[in-house]
């Protein structure tokens, strides 16, 4: 079983598939972050409330720390 998403339309990484319009299992951290999301993409409306955090690599959004190798907090 799959314990983290990222959203196939806007990139975003979280625990809670429910938040996104559109998840995708992952199984760790390799399989998305390092690699930015799409910067054309809007984030998933009830997602966008609850983003703390991004990567200070790669950009992707998440919400909590642990999800991304670089986590800086943005709120």
């Amino acid at each position: 079983m799959f314990s983290n998403y990222k959203c196939g339309k806007c990139g975003v990484v979280t625990d809670n598939k429910n938040h996104l319009c559109k998840p995708e299992p992952v199984e760790n951290k390799s399989e998305f972050c390092g690699s930015g999301p799409d910067r054309d993409s809007q984030i998933c409306e009830s997602m966008a409330q609850h983003l703390s955090f991004q990567c200070s690599t790669c950009g992707r959004p998440a919400d909590k720390p642990e999800l991304v190798c670089k986590p800086v907090s943005i709120r």
